[in-house]
């Protein structure tokens, strides 16, 4: 597997940008060119960047750094899934499909198997699991070819999603893309319908209209933020 695969995991920027200092001006010439130039600024149109799916400008970022970046936020995912022909290959035992949810038009390939059995010491069913040994020949027989465009999922991004990423790194495939946080970050911020769920009172909605993106409030009050930001994940 590649260093920068790895690396991506686990790697983080932080840096603090010098504001640039004002001089003093005085002065009528000067002063009356200033106040003509901040008249013509307050007039301008202003775009702000949203770096939310389905911003275009986003969009178009995330295409470009994307498979080399190699581990994607949710809403980075997003674009990928909608935006750039990805498939969401979710790893998770199928069980926890069933029970827990998942993304609508994902393919699940389990890295584990579990069913439920009963214990009796614990006197109720639990979860039992072990390894699929046929995982990676199941993958190569769904997806034949190397250059298909795989966004890789467990349920928190890390108990299946590396060692998947690994496999499949190993058989040639390149282009491969980790969802940071799994099912479970994704959960919180789309539906079981895609659709992005409220938060807060001026949560964003985007329509697309031609080639513009709209963005209005939701009018969602904080008494109706939905279920999912309390929602604590399961442990399988």
């Amino acid at each position: 597997m590649s260093q920068a695969l790895r690396s991506s995991f686990c790697a983080s920027h932080s840096g603090r940008v010098a504001l640039p200092c004002r001089r003093a001006f005085a002065g009528s010439k000067v002063a009356t060119t200033v106040q003509k130039v901040q008249q013509r600024r307050q007039g301008a149109p202003v775009r702000a960047f949203i770096r939310e799916w389905p911003d275009p400008e986003f969009i178009a970022e995330v295409k470009e750094q994307f498979p080399d970046k190699g581990v994607a936020t949710v809403e980075e995912a997003r674009v990928l899934f909608s935006e750039d022909g990805y498939t969401y290959l979710d790893v998770r035992p199928s069980l926890e499909l069933e029970e827990i949810g998942k993304v609508k038009g994902c393919v699940n390939v389990p890295m584990m198997h579990a069913k439920r059995v009963y214990d009796p010491k614990e006197n109720k069913k639990v979860v039992k699991k072990e390894e699929n040994p046929d995982w990676i020949e199941q993958v190569k027989k769904r997806f034949p070819d190397t250059e298909t465009k795989l966004l890789v999922a467990c349920n928190n991004g890390r108990t299946y999603t590396m060692d998947a990423l690994m496999a499949l790194d190993e058989e040639g495939y390149t282009n491969i893309v980790g969802l940071k946080g799994g099912y479970n970050a994704w959960f919180r911020i789309f539906d079981n319908k895609l659709g992005r769920r409220k938060s807060g009172e001026y949560a964003e909605q985007y329509t697309h209209d031609g080639d513009s993106c709209g963005i209005h409030s939701s009018g969602a009050g904080f008494a109706r933020v939905d279920s999912a930001d309390q929602w604590v994940p399961p442990v399988y």
